[in-house]
């Protein structure tokens, strides 16, 4: 069972990493035990009694309410474009000392994005967490290939902060090369955030504007089949594939390694309402290892739940 709670964050940086991305950095006195793939839900708007009881809130929508006498709006949640229902972002790390400091890193593509990108530190951020399973780390005799395509390149970053003394190679892609939120290096397959913790790491850009020219999936068959950077791929392990980024790439990826007999772990995409299993927005459709079984009986699929019972799926059992 995981450990998950709801706090209030203290805003400690807000960096802008590249033309649309942030690292977003909140400290907590204290937080539950965390894994990369595991993610948090957070409150992007800044409402009255957000941290109160939900009980012990009213919904104030009569026209008396709407306008006040000078024509000001006092529920603004139904007079504005906001971010009125929570967000889920993976976790790109986490450090524990006098306190704990966890990493976002997010895109700007709607008002929720919109509100991040604007807060600075001191400010508070409500959140819930962690949520959600966890990718499972590669066996000794196992070699770790993460491939991240834009903001599925935070989990692949704290797994690499979880790989010491293992073997791995990272691959980060992009549409181009102001969109890739990490800090090259002059020095070939060097990034900053793995070569922190021993890792080379090859970029790609659909644009050729930066590293590999094309997509990050080409660059990765180009690396198994042995044509691209092959001395980081070691004699006598066996590769376990992990990736997180648009469900396209992932899918690709994803038989990328069916058809080579990898192993893959799959953090899935789905909108989240809630997080935990209520409200059942982010349904997704695996196998069934018996179809005599429930639910359905007689069918050799079923539907589960991307906050619940993943969001890191095998390969293998998705039915995209």
């Amino acid at each position: 069972m995981v450990s998950s709670r709801q706090a209030t964050a203290q805003v400690a940086a807000n960096l802008k990493l590249c033309r649309d991305h942030y690292r977003l950095v909140l400290g907590l006195s204290a937080f539950p035990p965390t894994r990369p793939g595991q993610f948090i839900q957070i409150a992007c708007c800044d409402l009255p009694g957000l941290d109160a009881d939900p009980r012990e809130r009213q919904w104030t929508a009569g026209p008396e309410w709407l306008a006040g006498s000078g024509g000001e709006s006092h529920d603004v949640e139904l007079t504005s474009p906001i971010a009125l229902i929570r967000r889920p972002f993976s976790l790109a790390g986490r450090r524990d000392g006098d306190g704990v400091e966890l990493d976002i890193i997010h895109r700007v593509v709607g008002g929720g994005t919109q509100y991040l990108a604007g807060l600075v530190p001191g400010d508070n951020l409500n959140i819930l967490g962690p949520l959600g399973n966890a990718f499972a780390l590669p066996a000794p005799d196992q070699f770790a290939i993460l491939v991240g395509g834009g903001v599925g390149i935070p989990p692949m970053i704290y797994l690499a902060s979880q790989l010491a003394d293992r073997r791995a190679v990272a691959f980060a892609g992009a549409l181009c090369r102001d969109l890739i939120p990490l800090t090259p290096s002059t020095t070939e397959y060097e990034v900053a955030e793995f070569h922190a913790h021993g890792i080379p790491a090859i970029l790609a850009t659909d644009d050729g504007s930066f590293g590999f020219r094309g997509l990050i999936t080409q660059a990765l068959e180009e690396f198994l089949d042995g044509r691209l950077a092959g001395e980081f791929f070691p004699a006598g392990l066996r590769p376990m594939i992990y990736t997180c980024g648009p469900e396209p790439m992932m899918k690709r990826v994803a038989e990328i390694a069916i058809q080579r007999n990898i192993p893959c772990q799959v953090a899935a995409e789905r909108a989240m309402a809630c997080g935990m299993g209520t409200c059942q927005s982010c349904c997704i459709r695996v196998k069934k290892p018996d179809p005599a079984k429930p639910p359905l009986p007689g069918s050799d699929w079923c539907y589960r739940l991307t906050c619940t019972d993943g969001p890191i799926f095998n390969a293998a059992d998705l039915l995209w």
